[in-house]
């Protein structure tokens, strides 16, 4: 039997990338594992330098550890500097995000002989391999020009999905025994542009869903969107995530980047942030206690003293129930890539440790004030994962296995030191599939 091993870096599309080329390889006898094998696929990640110097790195290491491996190289970085890996020794194959990626090309390119029958197996996967959730990529590609961000370059042009297929994609995830499907690509709010649809009717669509187990009976399941823009929050999907508080995840991740109007304008972000806070407004004006999370990029080119004041302020008046810190990481090949004017790393280390604190105190007042809410908890063994993206301990009874999806009533819980964590205590209410 012949064996494969996979290294994903990246993003959740990344990942799910990989379970496609996984289960590719599955059905041509292929098994997997994470010590020596014969074949490693390393699919790699550009948004920043380092993760290209780490992939780098590891299929070096890779070759003077095994000479006889066989490496194919994937994902962004190989689109983005093919000649570059071509030249590390045991690489084999180069495959960037077009064609060559696609299960039946990938297979070929392995000198795999392809059946008729592999042609027509439907699109996407049939489970995410050792996760309780499961990603759904609905779209790849980006049509906007972040100047930091070299991702449009490496995936093209937004492209979606078809709206059946990914219904179809849900069905088996939830039938295969994930209880979460997580909506994931490079911009997803702009799924369904190129079909004359929007994200909207994709999520009615698959919360109408209905998968069911082997007697025939409706299985439960909850959907997550992961990140979408703050200005792509419809009302058309806020009326559909208020309809649906058990299904559809009261969480969105709205990337922020910056607090500062200067800053964002420089990031060629399209909103300011009066912008971005009113949308927060509206959200909440929608939903009951929704979380917010975000990214944030500390030590741009231009953010001085004041708009780093400003961003602290911004973040704030957002409420953010967890952030995403990073420090901005020149990307040859972007525009921001030429800018000057970036902060000493030394001050970018002390602003992303106050913008850390700062997002610990928030994120605590938001636990505090979902005190009495009710909430839906994938179990992950006694702490489970809510609807709010929050981590949640549930007493674990006879009748509670992990993957379960359980209705709880949070508890806010105050340690002498400040911290705030959430137990959940089960409802009376019945599950309603």
């Amino acid at each position: 039997m012949k064996e494969v091993r996979f290294v994903t870096y990246g993003c959740k599309a990344n990942q799910y990338d990989t379970q496609v080329l996984r289960e590719a390889l599955a059905r041509r006898g292929w098994s997997e594992t994470d010590k020596d094998a014969e074949l490693v696929v390393v699919n790699t990640c550009t948004v920043t330098a380092e993760a290209g110097r780490k992939a780098r790195q590891l299929i070096r290491r890779l070759g003077r550890e095994n000479p006889d491996v066989r490496i194919a190289v994937t994902g962004c970085l190989a689109e983005s500097e093919p000649e570059v890996l071509r030249e590390l020794p045991a690489v084999d194959w180069v495959l960037g995000n077009g064609e060559a990626k696609r299960p039946t090309n990938f297979l070929r390119h392995l000198g795999e002989e392809v059946d008729p029958e592999e042609v027509g197996i439907p699109a996407g996967i049939t489970e995410f391999a050792g996760h309780t959730r499961a990603f759904l990529k609905i779209q790849d590609g980006c049509d906007m020009a972040c100047a930091f961000c070299i991702i449009p370059k490496v995936r093209g042009k937004s492209r979606s999905r078809p709206l059946a297929e990914l219904v179809a994609e849900v069905q088996r995830l939830v039938e295969a025994g994930h209880v979460e499907v997580v909506l994931c690509g490079i911009h997803i709010g702009h799924w369904g542009r190129d079909l004359g649809l929007e994200l909207a009717d994709l999520v009615r669509a698959l919360a109408e869903a209905e998968p069911r187990d082997a007697e025939g009976a409706p299985l439960d399941f909850r959907l997550r969107l992961s990140s979408i823009e703050a200005t792509e929050v419809t009302p058309s999907l806020l009326a559909l995530m208020r309809e649906h508080p058990r299904r559809i995840a009261q969480h969105l991740h709205m990337p922020l980047q910056s607090g500062d109007d200067g800053v964002l304008k420089a990031m060629n972000r399209w909103y300011d942030t009066e912008t971005y806070l009113r949308a927060c407004e509206e959200i909440r004006a929608a939903l009951d206690r929704p979380a917010f999370t975000a990214d944030v990029i500390v030590g741009f080119p231009g953010e001085d003293d004041a708009a780093f004041e400003r961003t602290l302020e911004t973040v704030r008046a957002a409420g953010f129930a967890r952030m995403h810190v990073f420090p901005f990481s020149a990307r040859p090949s972007t525009p921001a890539y030429e800018l000057k004017g970036a902060p000493k790393p030394e001050v970018v280390r002390e602003r992303r440790a106050a913008l850390s604190e700062a997002a610990a105190l928030i994120g605590a007042d938001f636990r505090r004030s979902l005190d009495g809410a009710e909430e839906t908890v994938v179990l992950e063994g006694t702490v489970g994962l809510s609807g709010r993206y929050q981590r949640v301990v549930v007493p674990m009874g006879e009748d509670l296995f992990p993957g379960d999806l359980v209705n709880v009533t949070l508890k806010a819980e105050a340690s002498d030191d400040g911290e705030v964590s959430l137990r959940g205590e089960r409802a009376a209410t019945e599950v309603n599939v």
